[in-house]
């Protein structure tokens, strides 16, 4: 099917018409100014600034809390029984989380409830660890035990 010369000219100028619509309906959705919300005032900016400035205090007063805190649990025996050190450890992860509690609105500081939880699910991890590695000991000992009864009953089972 071959088209004229006019007809050529008017699907062209129809998609050229539509083309130019639809990158001008585009441009204006992507481009245009709505109010002038993006527009910040200087004392909101200052606010925003101040409340950045806070927040990188905040950090770097919390990185020393979080590195001794996790070198206890590290250093952390179970098989001590010394409850102030526990105790110590859980005080260490509540102040952690306490820098969330200053300014629970700011999305930011979520991150302190991150870091208190990492530390506590290590500091129970340590704990469940050393308990299983305790039972592990205790039932190799309790098999050793077994063994040497078995061989026990079985020397004393060929001696009759």
């Amino acid at each position: 099917m071959k088209f004229s010369i006019k007809e050529r000219r008017e699907k062209f100028l129809f998609f050229l018409g539509i083309f130019l619509f639809t990158a001008a309906v585009l441009c204006t959705a992507l481009f245009y100014n709505r109010g002038n919300a993006s527009d910040i005032s200087k004392s909101d900016f200052s606010k925003r600034l101040q409340e950045e400035d806070y927040f990188e205090a905040a950090v770097t007063q919390a990185l020393p809390a979080i590195d001794t805190t996790y070198g206890r649990i590290v250093k952390f025996n179970p098989n001590v029984q010394a409850v102030f050190l526990e105790n110590d450890i859980k005080n260490a992860i509540t102040a952690i989380r306490s820098y969330y509690n200053s300014r629970p609105y700011d999305n930011r500081y979520k991150c302190f409830i991150y870091a208190s939880k990492i530390q506590e699910n290590l500091f129970y991890d340590k704990r469940e660890l050393k308990g299983n590695y305790n039972d592990i000991a205790h039932i190799n000992k309790l098999l050793d035990e077994c063994k040497l009864s078995t061989r026990q009953l079985q020397q004393s089972l060929g001696a009759r």
